[in-house]
């Protein structure tokens, strides 16, 4: 059972994340075409160092979803949770469309000689848009992970750790200049409200 359940939901997950990145290209190929509404640096954001090293950190955004099969395998706490992040990312897409906005610039950033972190960078920079920045689903989605798994486990050692993860990836993405402050807290503000219009009933512990 436990394992037609991960065959079943993986397979889904992997459905889901392609549409989604075709989702993710075809906005910010039409940010492209109507230019930046604003843009969403803060004074605060001149004074963020630049750490190159927590790359790693930031990367990990994009396997965190896989999360949801260690916090629990009952089907309807997957059904409610992939619903979740379906219409937090539905949203967010719909948001690129209509006021697309720029991530921070990036020349510059490569040292240029040769180091895992520059070769990071540059793989970064040629697979990533500088459009569909705000919100960041890069904060959401660890943002949701967290809030299920409290939602689900309560105060668990596992609660704890997600949290500590979408804190740290919320982070990476300012040391790493993938996102401006604005970008992170409009990230986790969707993933607040989604998570509040979707949650389901805590179940009895």
């Amino acid at each position: 059972m436990r394992k037609k359940i991960l065959i079943r939901y993986g397979t889904l997950m992997l459905a889901v994340y392609a549409c989604w990145v075709a989702l993710y290209y075809l906005t910010a190929w039409i940010g492209s075409i109507r230019g930046p509404a604003f843009d969403a640096a803060l004074p605060l954001d001149a004074s963020i160092p630049f750490w190159p090293g927590l790359m790693p950190v930031y990367l990990l955004a994009y396997i965190v979803t896989l999360g949801l099969f260690f916090i629990s395998l009952k089907p309807d706490f997957l059904n409610r949770a992939y619903a979740t992040f379906i219409v937090t990312n539905a949203v967010a897409f719909l948001f690129f469309a209509l006021f697309p906005v720029l991530g921070p610039p990036r020349e510059g950033l490569l040292t240029g000689v040769g180091t895992s972190t520059d070769g990071l960078l540059a793989l970064m920079h040629a697979l990533d848009s500088r459009y569909n920045a705000l919100p960041s689903l890069h904060v959401a989605n660890p943002w949701l992970v967290a809030l299920l798994c409290t939602r689900e486990k309560g105060q668990s050692g596992m609660t704890v750790f997600f949290w500590l993860l979408a804190l740290a990836i919320s982070a990476a993405t300012l040391f790493v200049r993938q996102h401006y402050f604005l970008d992170v807290l409009s990230g986790a503000f969707l993933a607040v409200i989604c998570f509040a219009i979707m949650k389901q009933p805590r179940p009895a512990m």
